[in-house]
């Protein structure tokens, strides 16, 4: 996961969360309402911004927006990606992103995926393992916050108490907070966040994924990826191909093209 674990950051928000707990057999610790099972709490501190010491220069060359930007591709096919703050690598299928406040990674054979995302209002730590069999989440936006997490069946599920609607039936779970509304279906092991900030991940035909927060956007299914942040607007393909010894050609296709003002809000979103 990252950095700022869960339990960093609940010290760093200074906030005591009330829990509702699901066990195996999918039951609510509490008496199953929200408003008689949770309680007020203290307001919950904005998400810790990303570290500001011996930040990068960005490098910034004399594209204009809309041109499209240079990569380098090695003899396996694999792609190397750098511009201002962002660098995206592959391997083999495998992706690692990495911008402001943005830390993407998936791992194709391992069904493994994990997001980081860290600014002064949003924070979404979420980690997948084994196609959704193992599932943690903790998402923030402003002093709202949600952690869930699914591993083998049982489920744990918390909020800051401040949501108006709760409703589980068995391990389905359906939260509505102030800004942020949860559902979560556990027979499509389907997640998803509607609200200030948009995530969906879908594992039942493949891997699904989306991501946005009116900042970056990421659409990502399983050997696709398109990104959009800032400053970049970004795709990406692996089409598999023959990378055995010797090999020098790749299927992958990639194209990276700079954009302007309101970056991800313009595009994805």
């Amino acid at each position: 996961m990252a950095d700022l674990s869960k339990r960093q950051y609940l010290k760093y928000a200074g906030a005591s969360l009330a829990a509702l707990s699901l066990g195996v057999g999918g039951k609510l610790a509490a008496d199953g309402t929200l408003q008689s099972s949770v309680k007020e709490t203290t307001e919950v501190a904005p998400a810790a911004k990303p570290g500001t010491e011996a930040a990068p220069e960005p490098i910034l060359g004399p594209a204009g927006y809309g041109d499209i930007l240079d990569y380098e591709r090695d003899d396996y096919g694999n792609i190397e990606f750098d511009w201002a703050y962002l660098s995206f690598e592959t391997e083999d299928g495998d992706v690692d992103l990495d911008d402001v406040g943005v830390d993407f990674e998936t791992d194709i054979y391992s069904e493994h995926l994990e997001l980081t995302v860290e600014d002064s209002e949003v924070y979404v730590d979420l980690e997948m393992n084994d196609n959704g069999d193992q599932l943690e989440l903790d998402i923030a936006f402003r002093d709202e916050y949600i952690s869930f997490e699914f591993d083998y069946g049982e489920v744990e599920f918390e909020s800051d108490g401040g949501g108006y609607q709760f409703e589980d039936d068995r391990r389905d779970i359906e939260y509505r907070g102030r800004y942020l509304d949860f559902e979560y279906d556990e027979d499509s092991q389907e997640l998803e966040i509607k609200g200030a900030i948009k995530l969906e991940l879908e594992t039942d035909n493949g891997l699904d994924f989306e991501y946005a927060d009116g900042r970056i956007a990421i659409d990502f299914d399983t050997t696709e990826l398109e990104y959009a942040g800032e400053d970049v607007l970004m795709e990406w393909e692996w089409r598999g191909g023959n990378h055995g010894y010797g090999s020098r050609h790749s299927e992958d296709e990639f194209e990276a093209r700079r954009i302007g003002p309101g970056g991800a809000c313009h595009t994805l979103c």
